[in-house]
């Protein structure tokens, strides 16, 4: 039952990711340019906030990090939906992995009919970071959980 909770959030995130790629520039850039606005409002932020946006690398970080957010979310709930005690952690990794690339090679190919997007592998290279380092996060929660179980 697990599995299946897992895999239908995972399919619902996919279209999520698709609804945010099909938005024209436009739209994505507002949404990007409002996130810039309530991190700037954020104390703590405010001054790192300040020299990204003065220097026009605000929107860049933005975008990129949401990339890698959505991506590392979408490769973690895949491996949720793989993953059981009696499978190899490496080979659920792995698998998400590849899933969560190809989606994002689709999505990059989707966004090239989007008007004012466009494809780019880059891109593609940022989600695929994103999942990367949220496998290994994932990957090392996993071990010690596993661990704890063998120790009791």
């Amino acid at each position: 039952m697990r599995k299946k909770i897992f895999l239908a959030l995972a399919i619902l995130w996919m279209g999520t990711i698709f609804y945010m790629s099909n938005q024209p520039a436009n739209i994505s850039t507002v949404q990007s340019d409002g996130v810039i606005n309530i991190l700037s409002g954020v104390p703590v932020l405010g001054d790192v906030m300040d020299v990204l946006i003065s220097n026009g690398t605000a929107s860049f970080v933005v975008r990129k990090s949401a990339h890698m957010l959505s991506y590392g979310l979408l490769s973690v709930l895949l491996f949720m939906s793989i993953y059981d005690n009696y499978k190899s952690i490496n080979k659920t990794s792995i698998i998400s992995l590849i899933i969560t690339f190809l989606y994002a090679c689709s999505d990059e190919f989707h966004q090239t009919f989007i008007t004012g997007r466009s494809g780019e592998f880059r891109d593609v290279l940022v989600d695929s970071t994103g999942a990367i380092i949220f496998l290994l996060i994932i990957i090392l929660i996993t071990k010690f959980i596993n661990k704890k179980k063998t120790i009791r």
